[in-house]
Formats: structure tokens, C-alpha cells, sequence
């Protein structure tokens, strides 16, 4: 996980949801190495590497049923030399990281532009998830297309919250 600074915290309401809106920023391999793709959560200042999304710990059995974070990430636009389009499942998990308690769901949608992560918590569980995005990149010129993965972000799933 990264210093607390770059995590950015959601906090799901006991029985309710929280929708967070992520501008994602894809970056070429350098040096034969992959690159930290930018996250900026939509109206917060400063770029996010992390994520931590907590749920109350009071909740009951009923509330848990419904409550959820939403992470919508929308692939930057503003590349005119290709295309960014997320594929498969939009992301893959690191060995050993990945969603073991089974309680992230995840959607590509706007024609790949879009990948939206559903995250529960139905227990008592916190569980540190690695993983990177899955995009492919369209050069504009030649139409020659290339599958890239992002470094690892992380997201924290916990109860309590950052628990």
C-alpha cells in the first residue's frame, strides 16, 4: 500500500452506498518496466495511488446485504496518437493478492472507455487487493494494437473502516 497521503478513503454509510468517480490516466511502459497509471477521484485535489474503502462496523446482516462502493474509472480521452480501451475483466489480480473473499465484482462498459468495480463486505473481514488494469492501446496511425497492464495500485476492503 502506498504512504497514507496517496490512499484516498471511502467511507460506505451503514446500509447505504458510496460512488466514486476516477479519472484514469494510462501510461506506456518505460525502461521495460510498467508505469503507475494517474488516478484523480473527480472533485478531490492531489493524484491517488491507493484506495481504501471501509463499511461500519455496526452494520447487521440486513444492512450488509445492500452496502457498496461503486469505483468508476473512465479512461483518459486525451491521447491523439491511439485509443485506451479497458478488455476482459479490466483488471488482473497479483499473485497472492488477489480478491480471495470473492466480494468485488467487475464491469467494462461506454464501449471499454469504463470500468466500474462493485466492492462489498457481507463479514468482518479486511482484505488488502493488488491488482493492475488491463487496457489495450489502438495506435491511431498504423491500427496496430497492444494489450498493457498498469503498475499495481491497491485497494483495501476492511471492517471497520481502514480497519
Amino acid at each position: 500500500m502506498a504512504k497514507k497521503s496517496d490512499t484516498y478513503k471511502i467511507d460506505v454509510p451503514k446500509g447505504g452506498a458510496q460512488i466514486v468517480t476516477i479519472d484514469l490516466q494510462p501510461a506506456l511502459p518505460c525502461g521495460g518496466k510498467a508505469e503507475v497509471w494517474k488516478m484523480d477521484v473527480k472533485g478531490e485535489k492531489g493524484k491517488v495511488k491507493d484506495l481504501v474503502v471501509g463499511f461500519d462496523k455496526k452494520s447487521n446482516a440486513d444492512d450488509r446485504r445492500y452496502e457498496k462502493a461503486v469505483l468508476v474509472f473512465h479512461l483518459d480521452a486525451g491521447d491523439k496518437k491511439g485509443q485506451w480501451r479497458f478488455i476482459e475483466e479490466g483488471v488482473v489480480y497479483a499473485p497472492g493478492k488477489g480478491d480471495t473473499l470473492h466480494d468485488i465484482e467487475t464491469r467494462v462498459a461506454q464501449d471499454g472507455r469504463e470500468l466500474v468495480l462493485t466492492i462489498h463486505n457481507f463479514d468482518d473481514s479486511n482484505e488488502d487487493v493488488d491488482f493492475s488494469f488491463v487496457a489495450m492501446y489502438r495506435d491511431a496511425k498504423s491500427g496496430e494494437a497492444t494489450i498493457y497492464t498498469s503498475a499495481d495500485p491497491g485497494v483495501r476492503v476492511g471492517r471497520p473502516p481502514g480497519g
